[in-house]
C-alpha cells in the first residue's frame, strides 16, 4: 500500500501472475487497510475478478452453439453440413476443455497433431475457422468471453491454388485397391466433379437417366447446377437403380435407414485405399481437380470447365490454365513464325554490311 502526492492510499497487489493496482479513495490509513484486506479476501475466494459468462462452457457447449445459432440458419445447407463435419475433430480434440482453458499452446498442438495425421493445410484451416470464428462471436457477440485464443496464433494459409490429378497408372492402382462399396462413389465424383457432400447426399430425384444429367438445386455458391453423365456414370446409376431400395431415395444410402454414408467414414476408407495403393499426396477432393484438370488437358475452354464445375469466379478455374494444350501450342508456336524467321535473316544482313564496311 502507498500514498500519492495527492493523499490517496493506493493499493498494489500480485496475485497467479497478474497485477492490481487501484486507488483505496481514502486517505485515512486505517480505512484504505481496511479496504485493502477486503481485495485480498475477495482475490483469494475468487470474488474479485469478474468472470465472463461462458466461463464454465466447455469448447462442445460453444461448438454446438455456433452450428444452431449461427451456421444452420446463415449458411447454405452444404455449408452448414461441411461445418457439422468438420467440427467433430475440433470436438475430439477440444471438446471436453473449458472455453476459458484453451490457449495458443493448444492449438499448435492441434495443428501438429493434424499435419501428422498427414492432413493437408488448407483442411487445418478449414477446421480451426470453425473454433476461431466461433470464439470471435462468443467474445463479440454472445458475450461469453473477454478474450480468445486465436488473437495470439496464426492459421495455417493452406493451398488455394493446388492441382492435383491422377496419372493413368495412379487411376488403375487406385481402382484396384478401393473397397467395391466406394468404388461408384469415387468414379462419380471423378467423373462429374462433385465435391463429397454432393455425391453423398444425391438422390434418385436428381438424376434424369432418359436425358443423362444430374441435377443439384444447391451447391457451395447457393446456385443450381446441372452435370452431364458421362458413360462411366450413366452405368454405374443404371446399374444402381436396379437394385434400388424403396425406402430411401439416397443413392448411396446403406444401413436399416438408408441414410448416406458419413463423410469422415469415406475419407477415412479412401485414405486407406490410397495408401495400399502407393499413391502419395492425394485426398477426396482431388478427384474434383482431376476433372477439372483432364478437361482442360482434352482442350475444353476454361468458361465450360467453370460451368460444369460449379465455379462462381473464373479465377477458380485460372488455376488449370497452364494445362490447356491450346495455350501451349499458341506458346511454341512463336518460334515456328515467318516474322522471327525475317526478322533473323535481317539480323544477320546487317551483321554482314558491317563487317565489310570494317574492312
Amino acid at each position: 500500500m502507498f500514498r500519492r502526492k495527492s493523499g490517496v492510499w493506493w493499493t498494489c497487489i500480485r496475485h497467479n501472475g497478474r497485477k492490481i493496482q487501484k486507488s483505496l479513495e481514502t486517505s485515512d490509513r486505517k480505512l484504505a487497510q481496511a479496504i485493502e484486506a477486503k481485495i485480498r479476501a475477495d482475490i483469494v475466494e475468487g470474488k474479485f475478478f469478474d468472470k465472463p459468462k461462458g466461463s464454465s462452457l466447455t469448447v462442445k457447449d460453444l461448438i454446438n452453439r455456433y452450428l444452431s445459432d449461427h451456421s444452420k440458419p446463415n449458411k447454405a445447407i452444404e455449408s452448414y453440413k461441411s461445418d457439422t463435419y468438420r467440427s467433430k475433430v475440433i470436438l475430439k480434440h477440444f471438446g471436453k476443455m473449458l472455453i476459458s482453458e484453451v490457449a495458443p499452446r493448444h492449438i499448435s498442438k492441434f495443428i501438429k497433431a493434424r499435419r501428422k495425421d498427414g492432413v493437408s493445410e488448407t483442411t487445418i484451416r478449414h477446421e480451426l475457422h470453425i473454433m476461431r470464428h466461433s470464439y470471435s462471436l462468443a467474445m463479440k457477440e454472445w458475450e461469453l468471453i473477454n478474450e480468445s485464443p486465436f488473437a495470439k496464433i496464426k492459421l495455417p494459409r493452406g493451398d488455394n491454388k493446388r492441382v492435383r490429378y491422377l496419372s493413368d497408372d495412379e487411376e488403375k492402382m487406385l481402382m484396384q485397391a478401393l473397397p467395391e462399396w466406394l468404388k461408384p462413389i469415387v468414379i462419380v465424383a471423378k467423373e462429374t466433379g462433385m465435391r463429397l457432400s454432393n455425391v453423398l447426399s444425391l438422390r434418385w430425384k436428381q438424376v434424369n437417366l432418359f436425358q443423362k444429367v444430374v441435377i443439384l438445386e444447391t451447391t457451395k455458391n447457393k446456385e443450381p447446377l446441372g452435370i452431364p453423365m458421362t458413360d462411366k456414370v450413366f452405368n454405374i446409376l443404371k446399374s444402381l437403380s436396379k437394385i434400388r431400395r424403396i425406402d430411401s431415395d439416397y443413392i448411396f444410402g446403406y444401413g436399416k435407414d438408408g441414410k448416406p454414408f458419413g463423410r469422415f467414414w469415406v475419407s477415412e476408407s479412401f485414405r486407406n485405399a490410397r495408401k495400399k495403393a502407393g499413391i502419395e499426396d492425394l485426398r477426396f477432393h482431388d478427384l474434383r481437380h482431376d476433372f477439372c484438370s483432364k478437361l482442360v488437358q482434352r482442350g475444353v475452354d476454361l468458361y465450360s470447365v467453370a460451368g460444369l464445375a460449379g465455379h462462381k469466379d473464373i479465377k477458380t478455374t485460372q488455376r488449370y490454365a497452364h494445362l490447356s494444350p491450346e495455350k501451349l501450342k499458341s506458346a511454341i508456336s512463336v518460334l515456328n513464325s515467318d516474322y522471327n524467321l525475317t526478322t533473323l535473316g535481317s539480323s544477320n544482313q546487317g551483321c554482314q554490311n558491317v563487317e565489310h564496311g570494317s574492312h
